[in-house]
């Protein structure tokens, strides 16, 4: 490869591949990544005493390259991408051709995760039980948890609010008397409420969750009405104003990142979306026609609409094209069809084979569902995106604390500067209550009142 010359032929060769990643908008800092990939793949084959590179020796790295745990997945994604540019578009060599790029990233993700993994937690009540036992709970507490989880299951509670319910629950029981077979009473649950808001120091909502689950558990297991939860010690109450990008920070952070991660991130400024409303959409929930994306059971259990950018359109088609494919593997193998919310699984048994109900982001692998214990695919998980979008923000030198909500919080931000009505905004957002959309109005207010400083007319 050209590269691994030096004289004029390399310079030849580095100067069209850095005119190449201008031409595809690749960041002037994720630049050198791409060369660093490049030096990084002709070590190996120098290294290795492979010839001209081909589709098998590219294979044959993406093991290596994936089994350093440090390595996450949008960098494996970036050197692909950089391979790719380098033989196929600079060099123009026949064998890119024959590469599966697809089938690589996800040799690359397996690699790097068991392909049957367990997410979620237990799979049936005799398996919560015996956690809560080998979590130091006597025979009658454990109990006691199981029949928690049974009536949040009976009642169709998402699985993430049953693992925090029953979480508190169990905190709650061992700092009562973990061997005790009784239930604690009312008293012990505010004195460790109490203990909450003194000792642990924890905001308000942390203390309304344990709160929450408390309550449910002493009405829908103890079978307890009258417990009262109004006399505790309350945790402070932080009244903090959103982080918010503006337009020309939000512009650099979307352009630092590529693939899967991107295309998610653009989603969620572009819509407005919260984190597992992006990981959670479906194929059905596209109206390309409309222009619209439709989250379902959103936070409150709510439907909603929002917009889908005009300027997403394009590579959200190419993406299911991809995803299609994973679909398409999924019914050749035989796997399980996806999970499907509440009855719908009884009553429409075959849909969650459809590829109506697949998932926009499905995960790489296979994992069991922490209910039935069935083997199939879920949607992928929100953790590699949290990083993503972290790593961006520093890559491009944003020193605010930048996360997925921040992406959702620049969006109502810049409607409202746009011109569009309160009104409007709460509905995009979904807020039930117009009061929670006004925090966003408050920090327009705040910048015109501090903007100017005297120092400025000296």
């Amino acid at each position: 490869m050209a590269e691994a010359k030096g004289g004029e032929r390399g310079r030849t060769f580095w100067a069209a591949f850095e005119k190449r990643l201008t031409e595809r908008g690749v960041s002037d800092r994720s630049r050198p990544w791409y060369r660093r990939h490049l030096e990084r793949w002709g070590a190996y084959r120098r290294t290795e005493g492979h010839g001209r590179p081909n589709a098998e020796v590219l294979e044959d790295y993406v093991r290596v390259f994936g089994g350093d745990p440090r390595v996450e997945g949008w960098r494996a994604r970036q050197m692909l991408q950089a391979v790719r540019i380098a033989h196929g578009e600079v060099l123009g060599e026949d064998w890119v051709r024959n590469v599966d790029w697809a089938g690589l990233e996800a040799e690359f993700e397996e690699l790097r995760e068991d392909r049957h993994e367990v997410v979620g937690g237990d799979v049936g009540l005799d398996e919560v039980e015996a956690a809560a036992r080998r979590r130091g709970l006597s025979e009658g507490r454990a109990e006691a948890v199981r029949q928690l989880v049974r009536v949040m299951r009976e009642r169709h509670y998402a699985f993430r609010t049953e693992q925090t319910y029953r979480d508190w629950v169990e905190r709650l029981l061992l700092a009562s008397g973990a061997g005790d077979e009784g239930l604690p009473g009312g008293e012990e649950a505010r004195r460790f409420l109490s203990r909450l808001a003194v000792e642990g120091g924890v905001v308000a909502a942390t203390q309304r969750l344990a709160v929450n689950a408390f309550a449910f558990f002493f009405r829908h297991v103890a079978g307890r009405e009258d417990v009262d939860f109004s006399e505790f010690t309350g945790a402070r109450v932080s009244r903090r104003v959103p982080v918010v990008l503006g337009k020309g920070e939000v512009k650099a952070l979307l352009g630092e990142m590529e693939g899967t991660n991107g295309l998610m991130a653009r989603i969620l400024y572009g819509a407005g979306l919260r984190l597992m409303e992006c990981v959670r959409l479906r194929v059905k929930d596209i109206d390309f026609a409309n222009g619209l994306l439709v989250v379902r059971d959103g936070k409150g259990g709510k439907d909603r609409r929002a917009p889908l950018a005009r300027r997403l359109v394009d590579e959200l088609r190419t993406h299911l094209e991809c995803v299609r494919r994973v679909y398409e593997g999924d019914r050749a193998a035989g796997v399980a069809g996806v999970w499907l919310p509440g009855a719908l699984s009884r009553k429409a048994p075959g849909a969650g084979e459809d590829w109506a109900w697949f998932w926009v982001f499905p995960a790489r692998g296979l994992s069991a569902d922490p209910r039935a214990g069935v083997v199939r695919r879920h949607h992928t998980g929100e953790n590699a995106l949290q990083k993503a979008i972290k790593i961006a923000a520093e890559e491009v030198g944003i020193a605010k604390r930048v996360s997925c909500h921040t992406l959702r919080h620049s969006f109502a931000t810049h409607l409202l500067e746009s011109g569009r009505d309160i009104r409007t905004v709460q509905e995009l957002l979904g807020h039930s209550d117009v009061k929670t959309t006004m925090i966003y109005t408050h920090v327009l207010n705040q910048r015109d009142k501090v903007s100017g400083s005297p120092l400025d007319e000296l």
